[in-house]
């Protein structure tokens, strides 16, 4: 590798770690450096080996860390030029959000990135079964629209003995008479902007009642999933049991007879079953109740057991590999994702231009091959194919070996797709 691409390579990975480097560039001033930004492929567009002189665009846009610089008109130093109050830089553009999650309550992040009031809705799915002179409570919530809200009852009534609390939401007391019925339930917010939602209402005079409402909530594919079953009536200690004969529950949950339904889920889809309860009374009563359970798939990512943060990306890092110039020692690994749907295939994909123009023979060098399956197998015995790139700044030395890059594409219609950086390094990286 070139002095003048190192260089590079180290100018970039210093502007995108200020807090390594220290921040060489003060707002309103300039300083030699080269950025991407992590919102986009190729904020800054490099240059290539024959314009030495310019490393950026003239008036392009990078956002670092939220941070907004802006490629002056010689192309080789950046300004730092922040964002108006209350907005931060992504993707080359102040904005307000990114995500829902950067909005006050009650908004939403639009396709603008600007926060917006969202929709007032309604967010209780169903009311649960009481019993009569049991203690009876459900709170009602909405999200959206300007708080406080109003909650009123417009069409049926509810059971006798209960109330609706037009401030809380609260539906509660102890129902003095059984119902099965429809009632509606309106919600008004601070505008005068109103959400309605019917409900089934059921009080029953005596017996044994399954509590909780279906839909249960929703689950993933992979993760850890936990709900604990409810029941009202007859005599504790309850027991409980799934109907066979009624569906099945997500792959990877069990029941547990004291009405626990916990494990990790594989698969994805729509699950329908009836739960039963038992109580310990001498007629030993029995309620059934059917659930439904959605479960999503978890969002694509390529994972690797060591991953290095480069700040533009992660860097996958692979199992070492062995060049001896004419001596094939043979070479396997395995590329890893994680969420999508199963079977996953891969293929080399052309490294990104921030990273070709900086790492010259990018790419799976010649005596290995790529499977759809993601294994790697074969050999390289021309050791002049190695790369080496000092990552001092990044406390990881030189890192020789093969860099790459590859997507992964998952099984669901439409697919879902990922691309990642990889390294086969012929020496440990961050060891001692």
């Amino acid at each position: 590798m070139s002095s003048f691409r190192l260089v590079h390579l180290l100018s970039l990975l210093c502007v995108l770690s200020l807090a390594a480097c220290g921040d060489g560039i003060p707002s309103d001033t300039t300083g030699t450096a080269e950025g991407v930004d992590t919102g986009n492929s190729d904020g800054l567009g490099l240059a290539s080996d024959a314009s030495a002189t310019q490393t950026c665009t003239p008036e392009a846009v990078v956002c670092t860390a939220k941070e907004r610089f802006v490629c002056a008109a010689d192309g080789a130093t950046l300004l730092k030029k922040p964002c108006d109050t209350g907005t931060f830089c992504a993707s080359g553009t102040c904005v307000q959000c990114v995500a829902d999650t950067d909005c006050p309550t009650g908004s939403v992040c639009n396709v603008e990135g600007v926060c917006k009031t969202d929709r007032l809705t309604i967010t209780t799915d169903a009311l649960p079964a009481g019993l009569v002179s049991a203690p009876y409570k459900v709170d009602m919530a909405a999200t959206g629209g300007t708080p406080p809200y109003i909650w009123t009852v417009i069409k049926g009534t509810i059971a006798a003995g209960l109330t609706l609390d037009s401030a809380s939401g609260a539906l509660a007391g102890t129902p003095t008479a059984g119902m099965d019925g429809k009632v509606t339930i309106e919600v008004k917010d601070q505008t005068g902007a109103t959400d309605s939602k019917e409900y089934d209402l059921k009080i029953v005079d005596a017996g044994l009642i399954i509590t909780t409402t279906s839909p249960l909530k929703g689950g993933t594919d992979g993760a850890a999933y936990t709900v604990t079953f409810a029941a009202q009536g007859g005599t504790p200690p309850y027991f409980w049991g799934l109907d066979p004969a009624s569906g099945a529950v997500p792959t990877g949950l069990t029941l547990s007879s004291d009405g626990v339904l916990s494990g990790t889920i594989n698969g994805d889809g729509k699950f329908g079953f009836d739960i039963r309860v038992f109580d310990n009374s001498p007629n030993t009563l029995k309620a059934t109740k059917h659930f439904d359970i959605t479960v999503a798939l978890a969002p694509l990512q390529i994972v690797g057991t060591q991953q290095v943060n480069l700040f533009i990306a992660q860097l996958i890092v692979l199992p070492l590999i062995v060049v001896a110039k004419a001596l094939p020692v043979p070479y396997t690994a395995q590329l890893e994702a994680t969420g999508g749907k199963k079977p996953y295939h891969w293929k080399e994909a052309p490294m990104p231009s921030f990273v070709k123009s900086l790492i010259k023979n990018s790419g799976i060098p010649a005596g290995l091959t790529l499977q759809d399956n993601g294994t790697f197998s074969g050999a390289v015995t021309d050791p002049t194919l190695v790369v080496s790139v000092d990552l001092s700044l990044l406390k990881l030395g030189t890192v020789s070996g093969f860099f790459f890059s590859a997507t992964v594409t998952d099984s669901e219609t439409p697919p879902q797709t990922q691309t990642g950086i990889f390294v086969m390094p012929t020496v440990p990286i961050g060891g001692p």
